[in-house]
């Protein structure tokens, strides 16, 4: 699972979408706020979007991978 977790708003007045990354732990708050502000910059929502999500999924790959590392590692020790 991604430490961030992803939140989509509607602006009502002009219908476009906004979205903030939030992370899970205190100390990765401001990291992640000032990323936020980078990618408004840089990015359309949409972009965004598909960004956190494939930010995510590269994460959950990771530690897929990790623990299937891990489970070799077991069976050769063992």
């Amino acid at each position: 699972m991604s430490k961030y977790k992803l939140l989509i708003n509607m602006n009502a007045s002009n219908g476009q979408l906004s979205n903030a990354a939030v992370c899970d732990s205190q100390a990765g708050a401001s990291e992640t706020k000032m990323t936020q502000e980078k990618m408004n910059l840089l990015y359309r929502a949409d972009q965004q979007v598909k960004l956190l999500d494939l930010q995510a999924e590269a994460e959950l790959l990771l530690k897929q991978l990790q623990a299937l590392k891990q489970q070799k590692t077991e069976q050769t020790v063992s």
